[in-house]
């Protein structure tokens, strides 16, 4: 493919040089260019790709796309959004393979992850080929693959489309992050249905203020929607409608309260074994069970209904789907049912993620309901104090302990977590009490031994919430990235409190 195929689309400035030379890939990694590959100097929030202009010729690079004038002695391409440049050109390098699945996107703070995986189910119920592109993993016609990022890079993205293209899927269901609408990652890519969950705090490390992480989300909706596309939004959140102030097409309004939605939920029934509910479906009322559990779980389904519903899928299939769907990986998911004590992971690492986590399991639980939890390092700090209060003031028993902490002091989090659980009445006690403290706060630093005694100090009656990692298989400490995965200490701990270990 020649420069001129690649630039279609990307609104160039000016350019100098030969615009027909031929281009191997489009990369924005300098230390990746090989010849004759166009190189896209993007402006980051902490590296500028400019300064690798000449890191990229030495290895023959063939042309270059900048924001500013650079010395470079073969093909310059000039525009006003490099980043933005980057998804289309690789888009149109890759051959567009968007353009021949049917594609689904989901933004929001939180619900995203399991959102796709119950749209997955009900797509695989109808005989469709779904890829799947998401926090948990990528994954499409039996091939899975690990996901460093929720959404990928713009190369990275385009490359895997096309795979997914090739090996013959039929639609793919994507999440899509505040960061990539941000770092414009989707450049280049369409989409048929386009999916919010909610807004809340999060990211801000990121994006500053919350206006900006609601303006990156609103992208989506802005620049991304097909023109004869659909909007599916959960209306009960109320920036819910800020999403398509600027959007033309079709809205469907999903909702659990305003009986004049296009779509209403009644919960009928919710347990430690999944929930059941009806759902209003323009004339048909679909009668689901879920092995999900909670009210927030149900929200998620009600979206993903949205979804497949605009996809052209039944109400009969869409019921199928959603039951069939047993678990979402790290999202309440719950570790060894048969054990005597319930225990369940959970993803939940924002403030309104947690508050779910614990309003939901609140009434499934006869006796006391304690939860392990920490927070992120070198993330936004401000959401700590919060997330201890919502702990405090939620469950029983809080066991504050580190998440990933990456290069900050794990303690010197924790002190900023317990600076809002002290806004509560909870009173500190020692690790060694959780068995007989009726309510209370304690701090485990170190994970693992954090998991082992909420669990050895839990009764049957107790439920024990382990929040804020769900599916990671790894935790962060400073630089070195070792293997933990709360459900395999879940299980361990379990397997000691009943003598197996």
């Amino acid at each position: 493919m020649v420069l001129t195929d690649v630039l279609v689309g990307l609104g160039v400035v000016t350019s100098r040089g030969d615009l027909d030379v031929p281009i191997a890939k489009v990369t924005d990694d300098s230390r990746k260019v090989e010849p004759g590959d166009l190189f896209v100097a993007v402006t980051g929030r902490t590296v500028d790709g400019h300064r690798f202009v000449s890191a990229a010729a030495e290895a023959g690079a063939g042309a270059v796309i900048v924001e500013q004038d650079v010395d470079f002695g073969g093909t310059v391409v000039r525009v006003v959004n490099s980043a933005r440049a980057l998804g289309i050109a690789a888009a149109n390098r890759a051959g567009n393979p968007g353009r021949t699945m049917r594609m689904a996107a989901i933004t929001g703070t939180n619900g995203k992850t399991t959102t796709t995986y119950i749209l997955e189910s009900i797509l695989a119920v109808a005989n469709e080929t779904p890829g799947i592109i998401g926090t948990v993993s990528y994954r499409f016609c039996g091939n899975e693959r690990k996901a460093p990022f929720t959404t990928p890079a713009a190369p990275a993205l385009q490359e895997l489309l096309g795979d997914m293209a090739t090996a013959g899927c039929s639609h793919v269901v994507m999440e899509v992050s505040s960061h990539a609408l941000e770092l414009r990652r989707v450049a280049g890519l369409s989409f048929a249905v386009a999916a919010f969950t909610n807004f809340t705090q999060d990211h801000l490390d990121l994006h500053g203020s919350m206006e900006d992480y609601l303006a990156a989300k609103k992208r989506l909706f802005d620049h991304h929607l097909d023109a004869d596309g659909a909007a599916v939004l959960w209306v009960d959140d109320p920036t819910a409608e800020r999403m398509v102030e600027d959007f033309t097409g079709r809205v469907v309004r999903v909702s659990g309260r305003d009986p004049l939605a296009d779509i209403t939920v009644q919960r009928q029934g919710s347990t430690l074994e999944g929930l059941e509910a009806r759902l209003t479906l323009g004339d048909d009322v679909l009668s689901l069970r879920s092995p999900l559990v909670g009210d927030h779980n149900l929200n998620n389904i009600a979206v993903a209904v949205g979804m497949a519903a605009e996809l052209g899928l039944g109400s009969e299939t869409i019921a199928r789907g959603v039951a069939l769907l047993k678990c979402v990986p790290g999202r309440l998911e719950r570790v060894a049912p048969e054990a005597d004590v319930p225990v369940l992971v959970d993803y939940a690492h924002t403030p309104d993620a947690l508050a779910h986590a614990i309003d939901t399991l609140r009434p499934l639980c006869a006796g006391r309901l304690i939860c392990v939890f920490g927070c992120g390092g070198d993330r936004d700090a401000l959401k700590r104090p919060l997330m201890g209060r919502i702990v405090a003031d939620g469950a029983d028993l809080a066991v504050v302990t580190s998440d990933n902490p990456r290069t900050e002091d794990p303690l010197a989090i924790i002190s900023q977590i317990l600076d809002g659980v002290a806004l509560s009445d909870r009173k500190r006690i020692p690790p060694e009490s959780l068995d007989t403290a009726g309510q209370g706060y304690t701090v485990v630093p170190d994970r693992r031994t954090a998991i082992r005694a909420a669990i050895a100090a839990a009764t049957p009656e107790d439920v024990v919430l382990v929040a804020g990692k769900g599916h990671e298989d790894y935790q962060i400490l400073g630089a070195e990235r070792i293997h933990f995965d709360d459900r395999e200490e879940s299980r361990e701990a379990l397997a000691m409190r009943e003598g197996r270990a």
